[in-house]
């Protein structure tokens, strides 16, 4: 999944990038990251051979499948010593950031503005959905002036319900909005669509005007994404940039 769109104030670029971007040949026996700055150096590594701009800057997070949002302002943020800062949603108004998530069955959300400089990316598994950061994100943005009309968000790829069970634990938060979302099965076990979630609570709360497309792409046993279901090691990266 990539995507590019002109937009009035430059061109916005997003997607994922899975299996083919993010393995290495049998001859390469490398094992995936297991810290959070391991994860960022390799991270940096993998997005910067697809792009051919030294003067691009790589954003990643120890993610910690909560609510926090960090702001990315190209200066300040980023690697500070030893440290990655933990959360789960970026965004930024200014060019040449790349944001990355990492995501394995939960959902990428991508986010921008059609009129003005805003690009956001977003790692949603079924707590951060629960937290609900994604209306999170979007509150931050009515705050800062931004009008709902402007607002287009796109889900990438993420496992879908048929391939996602989940027991009462995690589907108490979210049988309320249906069996299209939630559906029950034997046993206590249910089908969870957590992008249909994100996009049924968005438009609950803020009504039709944000536009959404979701593609349902599914990770699960693809040869495109990886999978945590799946028993895979690897993460998809997931970016978007304001080129200029």
């Amino acid at each position: 999944m990539r995507s590019e769109i002109s937009l009035p104030y430059g061109k916005v670029r997003f997607g994922t990038f899975g299996k083919k971007e993010c393995s290495f040949g049998k001859e390469d026996q490398r094992i995936f990251p297991k810290s959070a700055i391991e994860w960022f150096s390799y991270t940096k590594e993998i997005i910067l051979k697809q792009f051919d701009d030294p003067s691009l800057q790589v954003h990643s997070l120890n993610q910690i499948h909560g609510d926090t949002i960090q702001y990315v302002d190209g200066i300040s943020f980023g690697l500070n010593g030893e440290k990655v800062f933990d959360g789960d949603g970026l965004f930024s108004f200014v060019s040449k950031q790349i944001l990355v998530v990492r995501t394995a069955d939960c959902v990428p959300v991508f986010l921008y503005s059609t009129k003005r400089p805003l690009v956001s990316i977003i790692h949603s598994g079924w707590k951060g959905t629960k937290l609900g950061i994604t209306e999170t994100m979007i509150e931050i943005l009515l705050a800062k002036g931004f009008t709902l009309d402007e607002l287009r968000i796109e889900i990438g790829p993420y496992i879908q319900r048929s391939d996602y069970e989940v027991g009462e634990d995690v589907a108490q938060y979210f049988k309320d909005l249906g069996k299209e979302v939630c559906l029950p099965k034997q046993d206590g076990k249910y089908f969870l669509d957590v992008g249909l979630t994100i996009e049924k609570r968005v438009k609950h709360k803020f009504g039709e005007r944000v536009v959404i497309l979701n593609e349902h792409s599914n990770v699960f046993q693809s040869p495109l994404y990886f999978s945590h279901r799946a028993k895979e090691e690897g993460r998809n990266l997931n970016f978007i940039l304001w080129e200029s």
